[in-house]
């Protein structure tokens, strides 16, 4: 992960992912068919929109959780409506 600036004083963390062949062109394609220029803005809107699902997260975290102290708790924080992520072991 690379820190950096973006535009104004927005930070940005980058991550870089890597998908096969199929995965890039289903991307590709879906980006295409919703009038979305760049495949990558559609994969960040994809990974925005899961790591704000609550559903989600609990779902991902019993599919692959091994190790239950970095479990965590999503919480909505009423202050901003974003969903934030507190550690099990902070309960």
């Amino acid at each position: 992960m690379v820190e950096g600036k973006g535009l104004g004083d927005k930070k940005v963390n980058r991550v870089n992912i890597s998908l096969t062949n199929h995965y890039d062109t289903k991307l590709r394609r879906l980006a295409t068919s919703l009038n979305i220029k760049h495949h990558t803005t559609l994969a960040y809107a994809l990974i925005t929109m899961c790591l704000d699902s609550e559903e989600l997260v609990y779902y991902l975290q019993t599919q692959y959780t091994i190790h239950t102290a970095y479990k965590v708790i999503p919480l909505e924080n009423y202050q901003t409506g974003k969903l934030e992520f507190l550690l099990q072991e902070k309960v």
